[in-house]
């Protein structure tokens, strides 16, 4: 009973903005990890990613992104910096630095960053899905920001299993 108080009260405290801004970081950690079944979960069946081309719909995406999930394919990672939740409640947009790391043919590491933003959508349910993302391309004054960003924002956004 004073445990489920308690989550009741720590619940309470948790703004729509912080709740999309642990999706997003729960949504990069998938993709980090590889597991595309997570990923594929906080993308809307309807979503909308833009980079060179547009992919339509989470099967386009979940195949566009499929060299992600590749275990010899680049990784990938970001996490929000700026999140902005609509007065409805139910429409949000995050923004914030990624990073692609990748090896060159000698082995050597290569990373490329630059600022990605993925727009929220919350169904009847409460739970928060990507229907539009993008981002620019490789911008150095984002270089580390990510690790710093996951690292400051990262325990706040842990379950209490």
């Amino acid at each position: 009973m004073i445990k489920t108080l308690l989550l009741a009260m720590l619940a309470a405290t948790v703004t729509p903005e912080d709740d999309v801004r642990c999706s997003e970081l729960a949504f990069s950690h998938a993709a980090e990890q590889r597991d595309l079944g997570s990923f594929s979960g906080f993308v809307h069946q309807d979503a909308r990613f833009t980079g060179s081309s547009v992919l339509r719909g989470r099967d386009q995406i979940v195949e566009g992104w499929s060299v992600f999930f590749s275990e010899t394919g680049p990784t990938i990672r970001w996490a929000p910096d700026s999140v902005e939740v609509a007065e409805t409640g139910d429409l949000a947009l995050s923004q914030g630095p990624y990073e692609i790391l990748s090896r060159d043919e000698a082995g050597a590491e290569i990373v490329s960053v630059g600022r990605f933003f993925s727009v929220w959508r919350k169904d009847a349910e409460g739970t928060w899905s990507v229907i539009f993302d993008g981002g620019t391309p490789s911008l150095p004054g984002e270089a580390g920001r990510v690790r710093e960003l996951t690292d400051n924002l990262g325990p706040h956004c842990k379950s209490s299993d």
